[in-house]
């Protein structure tokens, strides 16, 4: 019993951890700009998020990351939107 306890406190402790840093990613960050050739430091993809669109276009796109050493970075790029999935 102690153990199923144990287990469940340390799975509401991770899953309260994803969604405090999601929190933080998305407010405390500055984005900085993607260029050719920009070194990434990627440990651990934190959240995606793009422009919302139906048509098959370039749109802006933001990813919230941790590095290697634990500290949380933000990168803004040009992509294409999801809608683009769809054609071939």
């Amino acid at each position: 019993m102690k153990l199923a306890s144990l287990g469940t406190a340390f799975l509401l402790a991770a899953t309260f951890n994803v969604v405090s840093l999601a929190a933080q990613a998305a407010e405390s960050v500055t984005p900085e700009p993607y260029r050719y050739g920009t070194h990434l430091d990627i440990n651990k993809v934190v959240s995606l998020r793009e422009a919302p669109s139906v048509l098959c276009q370039v749109v802006d796109a933001r990813m919230d990351y941790l590095d290697s050493k634990g500290r949380l970075h933000s990168l803004e790029y040009r992509k294409h939107s999801d809608a683009c999935s769809n054609e071939n």
